[in-house]
């Protein structure tokens, strides 16, 4: 293994690039844990909608470096009938911070111990928009049936018939300890004749386990799968949890409230907003509704 990303400044939240020259193979292997803590911090999801949430995120990180341009990245499960769930998704910047949720329907819960395929429902989607670096409102959309086997089976049921590259994804995570893992391999369009290449390094990547993905440095994950391959490893990057909420955007929301509105919260001596995504709670007391009140009429 040549390059060695000896770099890894953060092995808790770590993607790695590699490629394999001789193969005409590229990948990545990444490990979210703190990031994903922090995505399902006081949001006391049951445990299976945890579980989804942190491998959502793990393919949103993987896809989002397969852009290599710095385009923003939402990726949304659009659930079908007999699911629980409205929608899970995660947003995914340039700088590969991320932010995201899920959203039941009415209120309803769920048990802990429902199957992907239970989660989802029947005729589920997934919803890949892409908000391009150099101009965002030309936004593009990717759609493909959600695989009811798994998150891993539609990303690549996602590239091989819609973008005709045939990919592999391997996605691992433990609700317990709230981390989650993934390897993406790709053959590069390029180079022909490598399909038989990726087939080879798929049975390789397979016998990963999710006790040594989620507990040894990448780099030893990489030598431990490929030791007798010719791999070129490329610097590590770093995900991370960062939501867009702001106390701006709350107050920017309830300016765009009808008068009467804010009229009766200031009545009631103020509100409170609460961010879905994150968490963070805003409170507005009744002096600051005033003074947005008071801004409207201006």
């Amino acid at each position: 293994m040549t390059g060695t990303a000896n770099n890894l400044a953060d092995e808790k939240n770590t993607i790695v690039r590699f490629l394999f020259d001789n193969h005409g193979v590229r990948g990545e292997i990444v490990r979210l844990t703190t990031s994903c803590e922090e995505l399902l911090e006081g949001k006391n999801y049951p445990q299976c909608v945890g579980k989804m949430m942190t491998e959502l995120a793990v393919a949103a990180v993987l896809f989002a470096v397969t852009l290599k341009d710095g385009s923003e990245v939402m990726m949304q499960i659009r659930t079908g009938e007999k699911s629980p769930l409205k929608y899970a998704l995660i947003n995914i910047r340039g700088d590969l911070s991320f932010y995201g949720s899920a959203q039941f329907k009415d209120d309803e819960r769920c048990a802990d111990d429902l199957s992907f395929a239970e989660l989802v429902g029947e005729k589920a989607v997934l919803v890949l928009t892409i908000f391009p670096a150099d101009d965002p409102k030309n936004k593009w959309q990717g759609i493909v049936a959600v695989d009811p086997e798994s998150i891993s089976a539609t990303l690549g049921n996602y590239f091989r018939n819609s973008q005709q590259l045939p990919s592999e994804f391997f996605i691992w995570s433990d609700p317990l300890t709230k981390q989650s893992a993934g390897i993406m391999l790709q053959v590069i369009p390029e180079i022909k004749g490598n399909q038989e290449s990726l087939e080879h390094l798929s049975v390789l990547a397979s016998t990963m386990t999710r006790n040594e993905i989620l507990s040894l440095p990448l780099n030893e994950c990489l030598l431990r799968l490929f030791a007798h391959e010719e791999v070129r490893v490329f610097p590590s990057k770093t995900p991370s949890f960062r939501c867009v909420c702001s106390r701006d955007r709350c107050e920017k929301a309830l300016s765009s409230l009808d008068p009467k509105v804010l009229k009766s919260m200031i009545s009631e001596s103020g509100t409170s907003m609460t961010c879905q995504h994150c968490g963070h709670i805003y409170k507005f007391s009744k002096k600051d509704l005033e003074d947005i009140l008071l801004k409207n009429s201006q």
